[in-house]
């Protein structure tokens, strides 16, 4: 995975989305689970790919700060902003009584996933940056 920037955001959200529908595509498969609400979870997985994206690349501009607490930082805003999210969304209609718990764990799986993985790739890339700045040394 390459470090999100403007350049390659879509096609990361891309990725993302992708692997996340599949994750609970193969889920469903497994477990004989038939979802009513398919298009309405579809849509929620894209929002939830465009907002977990965005949240790990602000990284960049964070750099200067430790990175568990940029890590923890970035994983409070995400489940923040779901958790208003949902808090409106009870505002406006009646929310299942452990949607918050569901949705903490539907962000918190892809979230991990995602950063993990975004984050290995990060830190390899100044491994491989620092290895080529010291053979110019």
């Amino acid at each position: 995975m390459k470090l999100i920037n403007k350049k390659n955001f879509i096609s990361i959200v891309c990725i993302f989305f992708t692997l996340i529908t599949c994750g609970k595509l193969l889920a469903e498969k497994l477990s004989n689970f038939t979802d009513k609400y398919y298009t309405d979870n579809i849509f929620t997985i894209l929002a939830f790919s465009v907002l977990i994206t965005l949240i790990l690349s602000v990284h960049y501009y964070l750099q200067k700060f430790p990175f568990l607490l940029v890590f923890a930082g970035q994983y409070i805003a995400t489940v923040g902003i779901v958790f208003i999210c949902i808090w409106i969304h009870g505002l406006l209609s009646s929310n299942a009584p452990t949607a918050y718990l569901d949705m903490f764990w539907s962000i918190t799986i892809p979230f991990f996933a995602g950063a993990i993985v975004y984050y290995i790739c990060f830190f390899y890339q100044i491994k491989k940056a620092n290895k080529i700045l010291e053979q110019l040394q």
